[in-house]
């Protein structure tokens, strides 16, 4: 009978065990993990983008990007399903602070920027509330808002 119950505990211990490494797998590879995408610095050098726009247009395939005839923003929606209900665009913070004007995108040259991180719906609603159903976009620059 002892047998049996230490068999048992060893099955729950790696069953716990399968399920707490389920959890969280955007925290094992964040950039091979659709749930946050990562653009480093050499990324972004990388990319030819001239300006935060641009590395966002080349580097994040799971956005579409909305320009009037000038070339100027105008929206910026994720791909997939979307609801008629919920705000479908990406929340955008620039160092800290939430910006809602997306022209201010274009005005931010590449060499300033250090990293972009963009968030899906579920891990933007998780860290950011229900405003961030369309995911987060968060952008550091090397001046950090000084």
């Amino acid at each position: 009978m002892g047998a049996s119950s230490v068999q048992c505990l060893a099955t729950v211990s790696v069953l716990a065990s399968m399920v707490a490494l389920g959890c969280h797998p955007g925290k094992v590879s964040p950039q091979g993990d659709t749930d946050r995408i990562v653009i480093t610095e050499a990324m972004i050098a990388r990319s030819g983008g001239q300006t935060a726009w641009e590395v966002l247009r080349r580097e994040v395939p799971q956005l579409t990007f909305g320009e009037n005839r000038n070339g100027q923003a105008t929206g910026m929606t994720r791909r997939g399903r979307s609801s008629i209900m919920l705000n479908d665009s990406p929340m955008v913070i620039i160092d800290g602070a939430r910006n809602q004007d997306l022209k201010q995108l274009q005005s931010i040259p590449a060499s300033a920027l250090m990293r972009i991180e963009v968030l899906t719906g579920i891990e933007g609603t998780t860290y950011y509330g229900t405003d961030a159903v369309g995911g987060v976009i968060i952008i550091k620059t090397k001046t950090g808002g000084q």
